[in-house]
């Protein structure tokens, strides 16, 4: 109960004088921090309204490693922002390494990917043209062990995916950890009918198979001979989940997942403040949570 002062006017108790710093605190809590601006959230529910009925068919057990129906529709906002993020925060947590560590957050990365799957941006020859370097890799069960293995060393600004396009070929290349020792396949690739996706608007086909042949295989140290390797295979294929001037991923027959970024590309988003800020929002999103249930606490105490 509230007591009366000398002029009559009640005054405030401990409690009620807690519960109203606390309002003020939640307050001054920044909305990027406890959660998503109403900008934002209004962008994301449109986008993924709008591209619906691109996603992929496995989109409900995608959605459910991801967090839900609600945590894609956040995502929806901006897809390609939070999926380089994540890459950035996997490179900088893993000292480079290219294969993805366990501090990655495996359904939403699914889910990032299957949003940017659904923009239709699949296999486009003047778009995959050229140089690309590895940032991600996620060896399927079913990938040959050697595979596994090279992905396992690989790191990043050391592994290349290089396509010609006039040659109808793209050439894989690793380098070991001090650069004098070089292993390169060359694969030839024809894209395909096969497994393409119409786009959200309902007209628009979206190419995404390349058949892949292994037409050779070898591997150099410094200046000594090339050593062939018995790496021939026909039969491969991979799909292009989405490819844009920045940033290729795209989905082996083996199950493996593969992120590509260009160069330049990568140095813009691994300069030290933006891994800093990838780290940050890692951060955020791993801490709400944590917070949401610390405001609880303290509304209960008050």
């Amino acid at each position: 109960h509230s007591s009366a002062g000398t002029q009559g006017t009640p005054t405030m108790t401990m409690r009620s004088y807690r519960a109203a710093l606390l309002v003020l605190l939640v307050c001054a809590v920044p909305s990027s921090v406890t959660a998503l601006s109403a900008d934002t959230a209004a962008i994301g529910k449109a986008q993924f309204q709008k591209y619906y009925s691109a996603l992929p068919s496995d989109a409900s057990s995608i959605a459910v490693g991801a967090g839900g129906w609600s945590a894609l529709e956040q995502m929806s906002a901006d897809p390609k922002a939070e999926f380089v993020s994540m890459i950035a925060s996997n490179l900088s947590s893993s000292d480079g390494k290219v294969k993805q560590g366990e501090a990655t957050d495996d359904g939403r990365l699914n889910g990032l990917v299957a949003l940017l799957q659904a923009r239709g941006k699949g296999f486009d020859a003047d778009l995959i043209d050229g140089t690309w370097l590895a940032v991600l890799s996620r060896q399927g069960k079913k990938s040959p062990k050697v595979q596994k293995l090279v992905s396992s060393k690989s790191r990043v600004k050391k592994a290349y995916a290089n396509f010609h396009v006039a040659e109808g070929i793209f050439e894989n290349e690793s380098y070991t950890p001090h650069g004098r020792g070089t292993l390169r396949a060359t694969v030839a690739y024809n894209p395909t009918n096969v497994a393409y996706d119409i786009g959200a608007d309902g007209k628009n086909i979206v190419l995404r198979r390349i058949s892949c042949d292994i037409t050779g295989a070898s591997f150099q140290y410094w200046k000594l001979p090339k050593l062939p390797l018995p790496l021939k295979k026909k039969g491969g294929y991979l799909d292009v989940l989405y490819l844009d001037d920045d940033m290729r991923i795209t989905r082996g027959n083996r199950g493996g997942l593969f992120v590509h970024f260009r160069p330049d590309f990568l140095n813009k988003v691994t300069k030290p403040a933006n891994f800093h800020q990838a780290l940050l929002e890692e951060k955020i999103l791993q801490d709400k949570k944590a917070k949401k249930s610390w405001l609880r606490r303290l509304f209960r105490r008050a």
